[in-house]
């Protein structure tokens, strides 16, 4: 791809766009240097990994990836034998130890639940992150790095801890600060030199402290001068006594340095074996940064990830598949017109390899040139396209456009000359698998010259087997996408009571210009307009006339296909209606089977209970009179609720056997009065409807080839008028049948029994949608301003932020405090120390603010 291309194609433009997603600084400078490639494994690779990114941020645990600042160009300094990195590039290479770290514990943490055998959301969707999975455990570890790090500089300020060999140092240094502070103070407070004194309070020259004295008065205090004032009316002095303090103070502050300097040194060292390490670490997290921002990017956009389409499929003599379209696009919204794009469908035919796109100026052909081609380069760069789903592309290895004013003063071309130098350039280099986009192509010149040029460039790219989009507006082009079979016509659609384009594309009508629609809707006077289709009346009449027929007849196929979408819609939402119905009764009948065997067997061991109390007492004792009537009294009233259950048993089967006759009734009626829909259908449709009739009698044959079953045992059948359900047990004699119906078996004979009909229902699974509402009106804010609030203030502010955080899910927002004084800085900290829900703050990193603003992070 040469760069006049991605230039004219705005591939830079879209390349930055991306890059501004990138957690790091190098991940960002490595985006930008990325062009598309024609390695089809290498793109495969790119897609699979962004694809799996993309599934991922809809999981419940997302990948974890941390920003860093450059750490590059440090690691050659760590092969260096005695060289030492600063406090702040120790703590730059801490937070890159960190964001590995990170990364990998997320990876370990999916596969232990794979190994584990949890089903989330992922698991159910075929584990789509295995690459990613896969990707991170191969990154090396850094944690040991990071550990000593850390150890050393603190993870919040960025500074060297309060380690024990600095400690000591400190204490001296705090308390030396404080001797001077006091005898500064004696000065300050003594009563005689009030009036010799310029100023009540310290000040600082060269880092030492000093006393502001009047000029007249500076035989007052003994002591060193280091700066008299421009007026010469101030003199500051450094006291005699607190001289011997403030060389302490120097003295301790370098032996502190060169303490701090020793320590960094020595971690530098421990750091230099892991230099393999973090070179390959580097690298695969600049490739991952990159892979998740193309993935949040396509997230935002609503992109999809294209599918795969062999280009050899559609050249002469091609091996693929014959159906299905070389290059489609559904939905395809060009990525820098953001809101304003209007979405585009586009499909080359299969065997076809030149679309001729021809229509009024201002329709959209160049657009819909410059999206085909950009989203072929976006594609072969691996990352997702602004369309929807159903988006084929094949890998080109060459795209050549011809779009725009080639004219150019420097080298004394004219518009024409511009482009066919342009032309020369793109046919030596197009192959078989190459992508060329001619806009206005043979415009400048002669019409009829350029017509014969413009044909013989299509020629020649046929020849080559390159796949070709060429917009015009010569007439006689669009007769050459009709007179070729590898050629195809299309336009863009022109409302003609608006008299402006639609944007829609129409494959297979050519277009009319509307020049002179066009020309009167933006002032043009009338009657140069009404002499211009004077002029075109007879000239043109044939062609138009054509073309307005072939573009109605369109209209016409596209809103029968319409209304056969919207029925087909419609017989697929009565019959999912008629099957839930369908479930509903057999959920019905099942359920009053349980209610019977329940019935039934709480009777059973009630009565058995009754039974064998009386037959203990007839044991215990004679057999009397009164016993006797006792058994005869339960055995009628074991009779009585035996029949009662029976009869409530036969109430809710005629109950159900009602509701199946209204289901049957029900069917029948759809089904007569879509077979009189069928039969009054116009005759254009017939075509369309002879599949529908076609699949109802082949549904209609299989029904009557599964047929009635034979009486045999086992078989479930229809029992007399009532037409009760049951299953055969057993044939009898006499021709006759036990059949048990629910818990009761009874003999009925053979003619009034009727097999139930073998059902094909296909299993249909029923989805259940789970929506969380987490309601309130309040959000929380992704960088909470605390500057010019109270103490109270700001602590009731950040304690409001952190519930509303928690709350809604913010995982990570930042606190601006100011640096000042330090007290709402400390404020802040205090309460992100105390608030359970915070895992890790610290302050922005320098460029982002400093020790002025915190960055809080929730688990």
């Amino acid at each position: 791809m040469n760069e006049r291309t991605l230039e004219v194609l705005e591939y830079d433009r879209v390349r930055e766009e991306i890059a501004g997603q990138c957690m790091s600084e190098e991940g960002r400078a490595s985006f930008l240097s990325l062009t598309p490639s024609a390695d089809a494994a290498e793109i495969a690779r790119l897609k699979s990994f962004g694809r799996a990114w993309m599934d991922s941020l809809s999981a419940e645990d997302p990948p974890r990836l941390l920003g860093w600042q450059a750490v590059g160009p440090l690691f050659s300094r760590l092969r260096v034998e005695g060289a030492s990195l600063e406090c702040a590039e120790l703590f730059s290479l801490g937070q890159f130890c960190r964001s590995v770290t990170e990364f990998r514990e997320w990876a370990l943490a999916r596969a232990r639940r794979a190994q584990s055998g949890r089903r989330d959301v992922m698991a159910l969707t075929g584990s789509s992150d295995a690459v990613l999975v896969e990707f991170a455990s191969a990154v090396p570890d850094l944690s040991a790095a990071e550990t000593g790090i850390f150890q050393v500089i603190d993870r919040g300020t960025g500074e060297v801890r309060d380690l024990p060999e600095l400690r000591a140092i400190r204490q001296g240094i705090r308390k030396i600060r404080q001797d001077i502070e006091r005898l500064i103070g004696t000065y300050l407070s003594d009563d005689g030199l009030k009036t010799a004194l310029q100023s009540t309070l310290p000040t600082l020259r060269d880092g030492r402290q000093v006393i502001a004295v009047r000029a007249n008065f500076r035989g007052r205090v003994r002591g060193i001068v280091h700066e008299v004032s421009q007026s010469g009316q101030t003199v500051y002095v450094e006291p005699e006594d607190v001289v011997d303090r403030n060389n302490d103070l120097v003295s301790e502050e370098a032996r502190l340095s060169r303490e701090i300097a020793r320590i960094l040194r020595e971690l530098t060292a421990t750091l230099a074996p892991d230099h393999p390490n973090f070179v390959e670490a580097l690298e695969r997290m600049v490739f991952i940064d990159r892979v998740a921002a193309a993935a949040r990017w396509g997230r935002e956009r609503r992109c999809v990830f294209a599918a795969d389409s062999d280009a050899a499929s559609g050249a002469p003599g091609g091996t693929g598949p014959s159906d299905a379209p070389i290059v489609s696009l559904r939905q395809a919204r060009h990525p820098l017109l953001r809101e304003r794009a209007v979405p585009i469908d586009l499909a080359l035919p299969p065997r076809a390899r030149v679309l001729i796109i021809t229509g009024p100026n201002t329709g959209g052909k160049t657009v819909s040139l410059k999206t085909v081609a950009l989203f072929a380069l976006l594609n072969q760069s691996g990352w997702p396209l602004p369309a929807a789903e159903g988006t084929a592309l094949p890998i080109f290895d060459f795209v050549g456009c011809d779009i725009g004013d080639e004219q150019s003063l420097d080298q004394s071309l004219s518009t024409f000359s511009g482009h066919m130098k342009n032309i020369a350039g793109i046919l030596s280099a197009a192959t078989s698998r190459s992508l060329v986009l001619l806009d206005e192509l043979a415009s400048g010149t002669d019409p009829q010259e350029g017509s014969a040029i413009a044909m013989a460039v299509l020629d020649r790219l046929l020849e080559k087997g390159s796949f070709v989009l060429a917009t015009t507006h010569h007439g006689i082009l669009k007769n050459y996408g009709y007179t070729h079979a590898s050629c195809v016509n299309a336009s863009v659609d022109f409302d003609q009571n608006t008299l402006s384009p639609t944007y829609r594309i129409l494959m297979g009508v050519p277009g009319e210009s509307h020049a002179l629609d066009i020309a009167s809707r933006n002032g043009l006077d009338p009657e140069i307009v009404a002499s211009a289709r004077s002029y075109l009346a007879e000239e043109r009449a044939d062609v138009s006339a054509l073309i307005r027929g072939l573009t109605a007849k369109h209209e016409e196929l596209a809103g029968f296909e319409t209304e056969k979408r919207k029925e087909e819609a419609a017989l697929r939402e009565k019959r999912r209606k008629t099957d839930l119905k369908e479930l509903q009764l057999r959920q019905r009948e099942l359920e009053l089977r349980e209610q019977g065997y329940r019935r039934l067997d709480s009777l059973l061991a009630e009565s058995r209970r009754q039974l064998e109390n009386l037959v203990r007492e007839i044991r215990e004792g004679e057999l009397t009179r009164e016993k006797t009537l006792q058994v005869k009294a339960w055995m009628a009233e074991l009779d009585e609720r035996v029949a009662e259950e029976y009869d409530g048993l036969e109430a809710s089967r005629r109950e159900l056997g009602g509701l199946k006759d209204a289901h049957d009734a029900a069917r029948r009626l759809e089904d007569e009065e879509r077979a009189r829909e069928e039969a009054s259908s116009p005759k254009p449709r017939s075509r369309a409807r002879s599949g529908t009739l076609a699949r109802a009698a082949d549904s209609g044959a299989a029904r009557t080839a599964d047929g009635i079953p034979d009486l045999a045992p086992g078989v479930e059948v229809y029992i007399g008028a009532a037409r009760r359900r049951g299953t055969l047990v057993r044939e009898e004699k006499g021709g006759k049948w036990i059949v048990a119906a629910g818990p009761v078996r009874m003999t009925v004979a053979a003619t009034e029994l009727s097999g139930v009909p073998v059902s094909s229902a296909a299993v249909r699974t029923v989805s259940i949608d789970v929506q969380a509402d987490m309601g309130g009106d309040d959000v929380p804010a992704f960088e909470l301003r605390l500057i010019g609030m109270r103490e109270d203030e700001a602590r009731r502010a950040l304690s409001r932020q952190l519930d509303l955080a928690s709350m809604k899910g913010l995982k990570e927002f930042s606190v601006v405090h100011g640096k000042g004084h330090g007290i709402l800085q400390t404020a802040v900290h205090e309460i992100l120390k105390g608030y359970a829900a915070v895992s890790d703050f610290a302050f922005a990193r320098p460029e982002d603010g400093g020790t002025g603003k915190t960055i809080v992070r929730l688990g």
